[in-house]
């Protein structure tokens, strides 16, 4: 593999901006519970997900304003392969549009693996990393 250009650790504080921050924070918090951290100035609203924050802000404060996001998405890394399943059920249920049911899958690892869209089009992905099948 060629040599990288930066050190990169990790992906970190995923930022997504949407026309209605209030429908979009109500979706949100009927997926993930009430916001870790609510900001009335801003406004935005922000969840701790493992290692990482998902922050929603109001479109204005985007990169283009009036418009929500697009060719976005972001990935839930979950803790058992079951909880994949299980998060991939909820989304469904909360309105998202099935992308991909789970399965067990390589992505550069081995991995559960499913991702839907949500109401706003936005991309989750949610994965569990799995060992590898023993050889024979």
């Amino acid at each position: 593999m060629a040599e990288k250009p930066y050190k990169i650790v990790d992906l970190n504080f995923v930022s997504l901006y949407f026309l209605d921050l209030e429908e979009a924070a109500a979706f949100y918090t009927s997926i993930f519970g009430p916001a870790d951290q609510i900001y009335k100035e801003g406004p935005h609203y922000g969840w701790k997900l493992g290692a990482t924050w998902l922050t929603l802000f109001e479109s204005k404060g985007g990169t283009v304003p009036g418009q929500g996001p697009s060719n976005t998405e972001f990935a839930v890394q979950m803790a058992e392969p079951g909880e994949v399943d299980r998060l991939y059920d909820a989304l469904i249920a909360a309105g998202c549009k099935p992308c991909h049911t789970p399965e067990d899958t390589e992505m550069y690892v081995p991995m559960r693996f499913c991702c839907v869209d949500d109401p706003f089009n936005v991309r989750i992905d949610v994965y569990c990393l799995i060992d590898p099948p023993a050889s024979e």
